[in-house]
């Protein structure tokens, strides 16, 4: 019996096949990509090398070392009040304690002034300084795009005084907290001069004496003041001033670190958590001054 010749494969049998083989290809793919997404979900990325962590130094050390300005924490012995003793800046502190929160750790406090405190992340000794720097270009420091000062502030004069409009300060000093950036921007834009003092307790209680022509301070303290039956006799100025803006500065070329620092100070505002700390120290100085003014409180 003669053999039955294989039949050629016709056109539509070759595109069927073609067809499969594609599908087959394909449905490889998508496990390839299932199986890349579990990795990059899961447990893979916790063992990504320390550098490519934000503050990976001090996730290593267990702490987050952060240089803030030094303040006077006055104690009392029998009467006299004792000013060598330093604290960290309230506000400063608190934003380096949230920061910490963020990544996780505690938080370690160097004072510093501004100078020294761009040279400790220099040198390595601190994983972050807020020390009210301005942004400026240099290769040894990182700065987060965004500054981490908010709201505005005020002037308080006389009520019958020489002075009714912020340009009428020129030449005249400003009785402020020591780096105080509303006024710093004050008097940079109307040449005015300013007076700064350790504690805002002090440039308060200046004011009050006359040292000053204008008292400049954070909105939300200005507020509070005018509260007071004390500060009757004086008013504030038309108008607000923008503060200087200030950066968290970080260790050079740690991209990380600037980018999470980027996004918690954006998470700051979008919540308006920068608001509640600034809030936070004018009841706490209101507080203060009443002591003060009340004779509770030795100064």
């Amino acid at each position: 019996m003669a053999r039955l010749a294989p039949l050629a494969a016709t056109p539509g049998a070759r595109r069927a096949h073609r067809v499969r083989g594609l599908a087959a290809a394909l449905a490889g793919a998508l496990v390839l990509l299932a199986v890349l997404a579990w990795a990059l979900t899961s447990d893979v990325l916790s063992n990504q090398p320390d550098d490519d962590r934000p503050f990976a130094a001090a996730i290593a050390r267990g702490a987050m070392i952060v240089a803030v300005p030094p303040r006077p924490a006055p104690t009392l012995y029998i009467g006299k009040v004792d000013r060598t003793a330093r604290a960290p800046d309230p506000f400063a502190a608190a934003l380096a304690t949230d920061l910490a929160r963020r990544v996780g750790l505690p938080v370690q406090f160097v004072l510093a002034e501004p100078a020294a405190a761009r040279a400790a992340v220099q040198s390595g000794k601190v994983d972050a300084a807020i020390a009210g720097l301005g942004f400026s270009p240099d290769a040894r420091v990182a700065f987060a795009p965004a500054s981490y000062t908010s709201g505005r502030g005020m002037a308080l004069v006389l009520n019958h005084g020489e002075v009714r409009q912020w340009r009428d300060l020129g030449g005249r000093a400003l009785c402020a907290a020591r780096d105080d950036p509303y006024a710093a921007r004050a008097a940079r834009e109307f040449h005015a001069s300013v007076q700064g003092f350790d504690r805002p307790l002090d440039a308060l209680l200046a004011f009050q004496a006359g040292d000053c022509a204008a008292l400049v301070a954070d909105e939300l303290v200005i507020e509070g003041l005018l509260k007071q039956p004390d500060w009757s006799y004086y008013r504030p100025l038309p108008g607000t001033v923008a503060p200087a803006p200030a950066f968290i500065a970080t260790r050079a070329g740690d991209v990380a670190s600037a980018a999470f620092v980027g996004e918690t100070i954006a998470d700051w505002r979008r919540v308006r958590w920068l608001a509640t700390v600034r809030k936070d120290q004018a009841v706490s100085l209101a507080f203060d001054m009443f002591n003060a003014e009340n004779d509770l409180y030795c100064h």
